[in-house]
């Protein structure tokens, strides 16, 4: 081989090793991976979470995973839920972590709450993440959904079409410590009813049951709450005894609510007014309205 040609070899050769490595130096382009957004929906900042699940809902969208792929994605959705149900959202940001004191102090998960003063960009991201994971119509999503059923319609609604496959962990929710949980499990018993998806006789009679044990609950919104669901059930006129105890004597008194006539002391039993309201509709044979909004 003359030295000429062996010259061209070696500078052919070195020109491909250079160009390679420069390839290889470029950012990718490539569109994230399902194994990648999944690790990133368990970051410890909820902005790298809500960036992930952004994406993660496109991947679904194109379905171009595998079907062993897709499954993970949809689980892992499933999982953030449940993690931001948890508080995930009310935890500081590493960033905020890293600022300066006043500013983590204002971001401190003892400072937000999900209903006030929360954040409109953690507020739009929840309810996004909500309203996908009650779209998926996946059985597997009712503990999530549960988990934010005192948020509104969109996660009641979603349990509360899974019918009996979802009463059993409804009920238990009902007893649960937290106020809010309770609550949240007894908007899904009133879309169950009001959307009929469970109404074979044992089922209604333990979701009677379990709505009364919730008027004799300690926690005045959960006593609250319980009386919306009966107002859908057929036979209600067996709950009259004890709403009739509660419009006379249930022991919570609000500080704020004074009603629209003035500050009359008996117009802040808000408990009693909503059980003498019941009352009055059984009594008058009245009809539930199906659009009726629910007090949170």
């Amino acid at each position: 081989m003359s030295r000429s040609r062996m010259r061209m070899i070696v500078l052919t050769s070195v020109f491909l090793v250079t160009a390679c490595l420069a390839v290889a130096q470029q950012p990718s382009t490539a569109h994230p991976t399902v194994s990648s957004v999944l690790d990133r929906m368990k970051s410890a900042t909820w902005t790298e979470r809500q960036k992930a699940f952004g994406e993660a809902t496109e991947l679904a969208a194109s379905g171009k995973q595998t079907p062993h792929d897709a499954d993970q994605l949809r689980l892992g959705i499933i999982q953030l839920l449940i993690k931001e149900n948890n508080g995930g959202l009310k935890e500081p940001d590493n960033e905020t972590q890293q600022g300066s004191p006043n500013t983590a102090s204002t971001e401190s998960s003892a400072d937000e709450n999900y209903g006030e003063g929360y954040g409109e960009d953690k507020s739009e991201y929840y309810a996004g993440l909500i309203g996908f994971v009650a779209g998926l119509n996946d059985e597997r999503a009712i503990p999530a959904l549960l988990g934010a059923a005192n948020t509104g319609g969109m996660a009641s609604r979603g349990v509360a079409r899974f019918g009996k496959k979802a009463l059993a962990p409804t009920l238990a929710q009902v007893k649960s410590q937290d106020s809010h949980l309770a609550s949240g499990a007894l908007f899904v018993i009133l879309e169950m009813l009001k959307m009929r998806t469970v109404s074979d006789p044992d089922s209604h009679l333990r979701i009677k049951n379990s709505l009364r044990s919730a008027l004799a609950s300690p926690e005045y919104r959960v006593r609250k709450n319980a009386m919306t669901p009966i107002e859908y059930l057929d036979d209600r006129e067996e709950f009259v005894p004890m709403l009739q105890d509660i419009a006379e004597h249930d022991p919570y008194k609000s500080p704020y609510n004074l009603g629209s006539k003035g500050s009359g002391e008996d117009s802040q039993y808000v408990v009693r007014r909503g059980a003498r309201l019941l009352l009055r509709k059984i009594a008058n044979h009245e009809q539930p309205a199906v659009d009726r909004g629910v007090s949170r």
